[in-house]
């Protein structure tokens, strides 16, 4: 089916920031490619400059590859590229562009996937773009490839389907593209799936896979985590202050205090009252027995 003006500009624009982002010249093709497959022919109904009407069928080579497997959780790219017909066809521009001129291409591919959950959406018509630098005046114009990125999530098989195109030219300068060639969805459904590419999706890493190894986002260097001298030990620093005790005053020879529990110090426990309090009571008791007794032998003389 025909895409709107509209949807084409914002293509071409998204298309020629990604290929500028990314340095992406005319004719480059990432490595891909365990699997080649030769360019199957699919019948298209086109027009040519912009004109709506009348269209002429055309076939053109149909080049999708790819690897002949993937792995599961790992991105999965295919190629697209489109070739002008042998015969009957051939844009050819016959004056230089003008400086900052960019081919776009501006397409759609059918992704199918079986069983459903190898991906995310079993069947889609994904929109595709790419852009390329013009050739020189008199050279045919190349439709620059396109690529499809797709991560299967099980296993099972995914097919990529050629389906509508349209070639033009973007001047660069702001102004309306200059449309080429639009190409409506492929007149025989034959073609376009004898023309799929198909890739079996199987667990792990396979060894004809192309898209990016599994093991080099999976298998990270043990030795940069877990080797003991990769983190050197904490270095623990204590300080401590004393603090100098107050100096006591000159001792008159006294015991200020003795301790408790009869220490051998020198010194005695602490004996309660004073022993001379004793030895008084002691001598004043005796002195009143005398002084008693001088009294009572008195009064008993004299009754005598």
């Amino acid at each position: 089916m025909l895409k709107s003006k509209t949807r084409r500009r914002v293509a071409v624009k998204t298309a020629a920031i990604a290929a500028a982002g990314a340095g992406v010249l005319f004719g480059a093709v990432p490595a891909v490619a365990s699997m080649y497959a030769d360019p199957n022919p699919v019948s298209y109904a086109c027009t040519l400059g912009g004109v709506s009407s009348p269209s002429a069928t055309y076939i053109f080579q149909m080049d999708l590859s790819g690897p002949t497997a993937a792995a599961t959780n790992s991105p999965l790219v295919a190629t697209w590229k489109i070739a002008q017909p042998a015969t009957g066809l051939t844009v050819t521009p016959t004056a230089p562009a003008p400086a900052g001129a960019r081919v776009v291409i501006d397409a759609e591919v059918q992704i199918d996937a079986s069983p459903s959950p190898v991906l995310a959406l079993p069947s889609e018509l994904r929109s595709l773009a790419a852009t390329a630098a013009p050739p020189a005046a008199g050279q045919p114009i190349t439709a620059p490839p396109l690529l499809v990125t797709v991560t299967p999530s099980a296993t099972g098989v995914v097919a990529f389907q050629p389906g509508p195109f349209t070639l033009y030219l973007d001047p660069g300068t702001g102004t309306n593209e200059a449309e080429l060639l639009d190409c409506g969805v492929p007149l025989n459904s034959a073609e376009a799936s004898a023309a799929a590419l198909r890739v079996t999706v199987v667990t792990g890493s396979p060894s004809t896979s192309t898209s990016p190894s599994p093991s080099a986002t999976t298998s990270p260097s043990p030795s940069a985590t877990t080797s003991p001298s990769a983190t050197p030990k904490p270095t623990v620093t204590v300080t401590q202050t004393k603090t100098s005790e107050p100096e006591k005053p000159p001792s008159d020879g006294q015991i200020d205090e003795t301790p408790n529990g009869g220490a051998a110090t020198g010194g005695g426990g602490d004996a309660g009252p004073d022993a001379r309090m004793i030895m008084l009571s002691g001598v004043l008791m005796v002195a009143f027995a005398g002084i008693g007794g001088m009294v009572l032998r008195r009064r008993t003389a004299g009754r005598g």
